[in-house]
Parts: C-alpha cells; structure tokens; sequence
C-alpha cells in the first residue's frame, strides 16, 4: 500500500541465496501498459544469477489501483515504483545500497523518472524521452533497437537518437558512440547504448536484448550467482505458456460442443434451414462477398482507430484510448457490414429465401419468432462457458503464480475494478459480432456445416474471410517496418499496428468460436453472446492495453 493509501501489486523473485546474504535487487517495469508477468522473461534470467527482483504492476495497470498523484504524464510521479522501491529497502535479504530499476517502453519513461526520486545504482532503458538529471552517480544503459517504431515516429533517421538532446546530457558528450563505455562501472559513473536490429515489441523477449540486460545488470552489481548470460532458459516458460493458451482454447472449443450436446442446452440446437441463403460456394458472388467481408474490417482500421485515440477515458469506458481506439474500430466496421448486408439482402437476400430463420434470428424451428426464454438459455450457456475457462484460468494463476503470456499477449484474472469496467465493453462489442454473422450469411457451403468436416471447414474459411485482411495488413507493416520504418504513424497507427499480434489471435478464437456455437445452432445468440465476452474480457483485463485511467 503507498502513502495516500492505494494498493500495489508486484511479483517479487527472490533467490534461496538472498536469504543468507542481502542480494542486490532490480525493480523491471513492463511497458505499454503491461501486466508484471509480461516482464518474467528479463525477471526469470536476473533471479536465476541471484538478484532480487520486483516486477511492477504500475499504476493502474495490472492489480494496482489508480493512484492521481502516481500519474506520471499529469502529476510527474513515479507510477508507484517509489513504493516498491521503499518497500525493497526495508527487506533484510535487499542490499538496499544496490536497487537498480529497467524498464521497457513507457516503463522505461517511469524508470528513469524514479531514478530522481530515489538513489538507484542502475537505469536500463530502451526508448528515448526528457526528464531531470539526478544529482548523484549511476549506472546508465541504453539499449535500443534501429527499427524501433515509437523512436522512429520522432526521428528522421535512427542515428539522429545518437545527437539527442536529452541522452548525450546523460553521457556528457556532444555525440554518442554505440557500444563505447563511457564512464566506470565501479564508480557508478557507466554510460553505455547498445543499438540493436530488432524492433520495439522484441525487446520483451528477445533474446540479444536480455542477454545484454543481463550483461548489464552483472556489471553494474556483482550477480550473487554468476551465470554467463549466454545461459538462457526464459524461451521454456514461453512454450509451456503457449501450450496453456492452446489447451484453453481447445477447452472452450470442447466444452462448447459437449453442452450444446447435453440435455440441459440441446434444445438450442435449431433444425437447419433446407434452403439457405446465400451465393453457392465458390461461386463468383460468393467469392465477391467474401472478398468485401474481408476488406470492411481494414477499410475501417485507420479512421477507426484514429476516433478511438480521442476518446478519453471517463466513468464507464475506464481504460486507456489504445483499446478504446479498437472498440470505435470495431463499430465503424459494425457500420460497414450493416450497409453491406442491406445492400445484399435487398438485392439478392430475399430472393435466395432470406429470413430472420435462415439468417439465425429466429429462436424456434423454421419459424420466424423470437422466444425469451431461447435468449435467456443462451446466454446462461455462454456465461456457463466462460465461468468455466475463467476457472481454469484462475487455477493456473493461483498455483502456477502466472497469467498466460506470450510477447505483449497477456490474459489474467481481473480485479473488482476491472470487472466493473467489462459490462460496458462487452456491450459496444455486440454490434461487431452481431453484424459479422449476419453478414456472414451471404456465403453458403456445399456440406453439411453442423458437424464433421463440414463444419471445421466453414468455420475456418469464416474465421479467415474476417481476419486475412487484418492479417495481410500486420505482415506488410512489420516487414516494411524491419527493413525501414513504419509506413504509417499519424493518431498513434504504429502501434494499433503493432498490437494486432495481440489483437488478431483472440478476434480469431471469439470470431470461430461463435461461428462454431452458429453453425451447431443454426441462431447466433449464444455465439455473439461468447465472441463479445472473450474480447472484452481480453481489453478489461490486459491485453497490454488495460491501463485503468479513471
């Protein structure tokens, strides 16, 4: 708990050798608006050679609450890493006169601000920004990579970071020369930038850059337990994670299939329509449609976005404007396919038999009616189904001490705070999954496409026509962005483009998961129901996104 009284969440690392002799201790603090977890790959690595470390739930993000005086943009504070480091010097196993901080991102803006509040032996940093000079000796790292889209929205070119105003009076030169030491380790006084050839987002797990944090961090303090850093193990924990998050997909795939199956759910299984809507399968209307279906959600991606990035937090919609900017983008593309499916049910919809029963509307056999209680059992099977995956994720989090995380893909539980945030998320979310479904209807396939292989076929090809030009959008952008810089940066869009490695992975599990609850069904209910619960909840409770503003 800080000062005014607001609670404070870190992971704490604390090596069996700690407890015989006080270790050094570094504080890590993830960036864009990052859970601790994220950072456990530069945490893992320094424990293992005997640091004590603290990974930062900043404020706001993660479990620790919002504290105003913390805000670093609007109080100059610290975003609570003072607690943590007040907290870290009354340890006994702490050599309070050795706490270093890092920090990636905008973790590493808060790092450096905490070095003018408390005497720290170290600062590593990997993005370039304006702040105080401490009045006393300490290590500096730079180390910062050439294709780096936050640095490269500012800069004409990557080495125009090495004339930088704010740096070189960091290192006392007029132009800094990579990879030279400036300065002596032992007296504090280092100052050394590293560039590497990667681009922002790898600094959270690759491995050149942790080698040379944990080079780093080695030099400035003695490691208890020396281990080269070239002994790495991090990239272990990351497939054991991965194969978490596949395992709770697979379960809620599962599970889904086996309630619709039982008693309880059965009856939301409607009998398929004989004569479907919708243009024969590869036939040129169809692929028209499909092409459309997938060129809406990215003709909408910018201007989307762009809105989004303005909207401020206030008292419903309490996050940061990055998932804001995802939630407007997904209503704009509500809009698009809302004008699309007019335009072809009025053209061609009604010819091909289209109706509320053959476009999933209805709540009862072949007819065209809706039925309360329908509605309500599906939304009690979709609350069913999440509980259920929510549960499993909180097993993994209270006995294996971790979210699922994976590069800037984080899923965890949530605190009272966030929970009282999802409501409103799930509920501007609706009209995207709505609108996708019933979009959707205008293909039509040649098998039967409620069981078997007809039905893992429609429910891929859908999940693709949804998600391929976002896709195509996230690779184009990364590679122009490793062998130049980003195409785009106005409101933002280099890192909304960024964040699709996040973004695109979990539209991509609701999206198929309702197609698949639609296709067993023959009413997406139940499915919009699921798709919009499981992306809200991924913008409430990380995402790398989920810093609680207000």
């Amino acid at each position: 708990m800080d000062d005014d009284g607001y609670n404070v969440s870190a992971n704490l690392y604390v090596p069996d050798s700690a407890s015989v002799a006080p270790a050094p201790a570094m504080i890590i603090c993830p960036g864009g608006d990052c859970p601790s977890d994220i950072a456990s790959p530069w945490a893992t690595e320094l424990a293992r050679r005997g640091y004590v470390v603290a990974v930062v739930d900043y404020s706001g993000c993660g479990d620790t609450e919002v504290n105003p005086a913390q805000q670093y943009w609007t109080n100059n504070g610290s975003m609570e890493l003072d607690t943590i480091y007040d907290y870290l010097a009354t340890l006994a196993f702490v050599d309070s006169d050795q706490i270093g901080v890092g920090g990636h991102s905008m973790g590493s803006l808060y790092s450096y601000r905490l070095s003018t509040k408390r005497p720290v032996s170290l600062v590593i940093s990997d993005v370039i920004y304006n702040d105080a000079l401490p009045e006393y000796d300490f290590n500096f790292v730079q180390i910062s990579a050439e294709h780096d889209e936050g640095i490269l929205a500012r800069l004409t070119d990557f080495d125009e970071i090495y004339q930088d105003e704010f740096l070189t009076a960091v290192f006392g030169t007029d132009i800094i020369e990579p990879n030279k030491l400036y300065g002596s380790w032992e007296d504090r006084t280092a100052r050394i930038f590293y560039p590497l050839n990667q681009t922002h987002q790898d600094d959270m797990i690759s491995g050149p850059f942790i080698r040379l944090e944990v080079q780093s961090v080695m030099n400035s303090m003695e490691a208890p337990n020396p281990i080269s850093e070239n002994d790495l193990i991090y990239g272990w924990k990351v497939v054991g994670l991965a194969a978490a998050i596949i395992g709770l997909v697979m379960f809620l795939f599962s599970l889904a299939g086996i309630l619709l199956d039982s008693s309880l759910f059965s009856s939301l299984k409607l009998k398929a329509e004989q004569a479907p809507a919708g243009f024969a399968y590869k036939s040129k209307g169809w692929w028209i449609c499909a092409l459309i279906l997938t060129l809406i959600p990215l003709a909408f991606f910018f201007p989307g976005t762009a809105v989004g990035n303005k909207l401020s937090s206030n008292r419903l919609f309490q996050l940061g404007t990055t998932p804001n900017g995802y939630v407007v983008w997904t209503l704009f593309s509500a809009v698009g396919l809302l004008v699309f499916f007019l335009i072809y049910h009025f053209k061609f919809g009604k010819k091909q038999g289209g109706s509320l029963s053959t476009y999933g509307f209805s709540c009862a056999d072949n007819e065209n009616k809706f039925q309360l209680s329908y509605l309500v059992k599906s939304a009690v099977f979709a609350g069913i189904l999440f509980m259920s995956a929510y549960f499993i994720l909180l097993l993994i989090y209270r006995y294996s001490n971790t979210d699922l995380h994976i590069w800037t893909l984080s899923i965890r539980p949530f605190s009272p705070q966030r929970a009282a945030a999802l409501p409103w998320y799930f509920l501007v979310l609706l009209p995207y999954f709505s609108l996708f479904l019933l979009a959707g209807n205008c293909l039509k396939f040649k098998d039967d496409i409620t069981q078997g292989k007809g039905l893992v076929k429609s429910v891929l090809i859908g999940t693709i026509v949804g998600l391929v030009g976002m896709t195509a959008l996230f690779v184009v952008y990364q590679v122009i962005l490793r062998f130049d810089k980003p195409f785009y940066t106005g409101h933002f869009a280099h890192f909304y483009m960024d964040l699709l490695s996040n973004v695109i992975p979990q539209f991509g599990v609701a999206t198929a998961l309702a197609l698949y609850i639609r296709r067993k069904t023959n009413s997406f209910y139940a499915g919009i129901m699921i798709g919009a619960a499981i992306i809200a909840f991924c913008m409430v409770s990380t995402n790398c996104l989920a810093m609680m503003i207000s």
